[in-house]
């Protein structure tokens, strides 16, 4: 299964229970394209999804994101010499371990 853009929501709206009342057509709809919050006093208590995103969110949930992401785990003594290069690259140094801060863009 290839990753899509089903995983990643580029927004999430909110909308009170009243509006959702009044224009349920239209937040459903909407919850076709990215999750809508129906809010009761100010608060989340709803999400309209669609059916694909809220399954995927299942399945990373319970722990196959391997899967949704279409990734494979591999061996470290089966990565290949670019592959180790890339990790070791990113790896932290003793001293930023130790600050518990390091560079993410190490391998960029």
């Amino acid at each position: 299964m290839a990753a899509d853009a089903t995983l990643v929501p580029t927004r999430k709206e909110k909308v009170p229970l009243t509006d959702f009342h009044n224009h349920t057509g239209q937040y459903l709809d909407r919850g076709r394209r990215s999750p809508v919050t129906i809010t009761k006093h100010g608060r989340p208590d709803l999400t309209i999804a669609d059916a694909a995103y809220f399954e995927r969110i299942e399945r990373i949930a319970a722990g196959q994101i391997l899967a949704v992401l279409d990734l494979q785990a591999v061996p470290a003594a089966e990565m290949s010499a670019e592959h180790a290069a890339i990790f070791e690259a990113a790896r932290p140094t003793a001293q930023e371990l130790a600050s518990d801060r390091w560079n993410n863009d190490a391998a960029a």
